[in-house]
């Protein structure tokens, strides 16, 4: 028999693919796949795909958004086993803080074990685990990303979705009329789609479940649209202003307090960092602009006056609905103080609403829930003014002063909603919190490289 066959012979060498060929882009598509490309698709499949629209089965926690984010969550955890992805350096905080709101759930989710849970309750209670999953994903992603650029790119989306979302609240509170109650997917089930009034003003949804979500999240883009105007390069004036513009126009049409307090946060943070001629020209844009707006819309400052002024004289239906709430739980609270009665388990069909996430918390996960949700909003502006104090670029600082905009914001308009209850928000308050984690471990790695690290 002859053996002399060469080694070539019996491996033969598969070629190599051809650049530009499919099977190369595809290669290299997931060769260069990442965190922050899977945040990117995420933040745009959060804002753009209506919140109302959800696999029947899942309950609220089935979004679109949601479900992607749990496939990244597998994506996360086959690249760690192989080693292809890790948590970036100094991120440890974030992730510190998801752990301290995942103790407060699993504590809760035996609270609601042990009583006798009525079975709509019980599916609410799995339904939070699974909501638990959907922010641990969220995080351990955004802690990965290990490039500002990255960082700033996810920022950019985030900022031009909350864009697309305003003209829509825009042109509801104009028309009168939802535009998006025409969207429908096949396969998923599709909540109410009624729009409210207050005054004689229309409050819009556009994608976001309820108006008082769609303020919360408009607010939060405003400082990042901010530092991109600032910051916009060679873009025209136009480019970079609209998104401004069109965001803190969205926010105020949906007609609540959540809204207005959400902007003054936001402004009240980022003024002080700003120069004396940057905040001239600002309040020089904007009180004409508040001028125009009470000339054409005479009723809606008159209307958002009046939200604030009846606060003080024995309130409105609103806030005497949230007293008459506080009122009537306390015999609830009483009864599991520390652990609560099930995170997701206060259901308004059973019991009532509560517009108010820290007394919901109170009442769903305990005092330990209480201040996992306030180490959560304190570690996102931690993060942000760390990572600042370590930039020197001016840009990347207004990031970080951003990021602690975000998290003053969300120790305020917590009291007025219930923040976690709704997708939109609470997918982008664990997005913040991940993304300024990355941000900080970004600024403390570069000091680092430089040698002369911040006090």
């Amino acid at each position: 028999m002859p053996t002399d066959v060469t080694e070539a012979e019996r491996h033969p060498a598969v070629p190599e693919p051809r650049r530009g060929s499919r099977i190369y882009l595809s290669q290299q598509g997931i060769a260069n796949l990442g965190p922050q490309s899977l945040l990117t698709l995420y933040v745009v499949l959060l804002m753009l795909v209506p919140s109302r629209l959800v696999f029947p089965g899942i309950g609220a926690s089935g979004t679109v958004a949601n479900l992607f984010v749990l496939v990244g969550l597998v994506w996360f955890l086959a690249s760690w086993l192989m080693r292809r992805i890790k948590s970036a350096p100094f991120t440890r905080p974030p992730r510190l803080a998801l752990l301290g709101i995942a103790v407060a759930v699993l504590l809760s989710y035996i609270a609601a074990a042990r009583r006798d849970a009525d079975p709509l309750e019980v599916s609410a209670a799995d339904r939070g685990l699974i909501q638990l999953l959907v922010w641990t994903s969220i995080v351990l992603l955004a802690t990965s990303v290990r490039d500002y650029d990255h960082i700033d790119r996810v920022l950019r989306i985030f900022v031009r979705c909350c864009t697309v979302i305003a003209a829509v609240a825009i042109g509801e509170f104009v028309l009168g009329m939802s535009l998006t109650a025409w969207i429908q997917i096949p396969g998923m089930s599709s909540g109410p789609q009624e729009l409210v009034t207050r005054g004689a003003f229309v409050r819009p949804t556009a994608t976001a479940a309820n108006t008082l979500e769609l303020a919360a999240v408009l607010a939060t883009a405003l400082p990042f649209a901010l530092k991109q105007a600032f910051h916009g390069g060679e873009r025209g004036a136009l480019r970079r202003w609209l998104p401004v513009a069109l965001i803190a126009m969205g926010a105020i049409t949906t007609v609540s307090r959540t809204s207005v307090v959400g902007l003054v946060v936001v402004m009240l943070v980022l003024l002080p960092t700003w120069s004396a001629r940057r905040a001239g020209g600002t309040l020089a844009v904007v009180l004409p602009a508040l001028a125009v707006a009470r000339v054409v819309l005479p009723g809606l400052a008159v209307t958002i006056i009046g939200l604030f002024t009846a606060m003080f004289d024995g309130g409105d239906n609103s806030t005497q609905s949230r007293t008459a709430t506080s009122a009537s739980v306390n015999a609830y609270i009483a009864e599991r103080p520390w652990t609560g009665r099930g995170f997701g388990t206060f259901l308004p069909l059973i019991y009532r609403y509560t517009d108010n996430q820290y007394l919901l918390a109170l009442l769903e996960m305990g005092v330990v829930g209480v201040l996992s949700i306030v180490v959560i909003y304190v570690t996102t502006l931690h993060c942000g003014g760390a990572g600042r104090r370590r930039f020197t670029d001016p840009a990347r600082r207004e990031t970080g002063q951003g990021f602690v905009a975000v998290g003053f914001v969300m120790l305020v308009v917590t009291f007025t909603f219930d923040t976690l209850s709704f997708p939109m928000v609470a997918g982008t308050t664990f997005l913040f919190l991940g993304l300024s984690g990355a941000y900080l471990g970004i600024a403390r790695t570069e000091e680092l490289q430089r040698g002369d690290p911040a006090p």
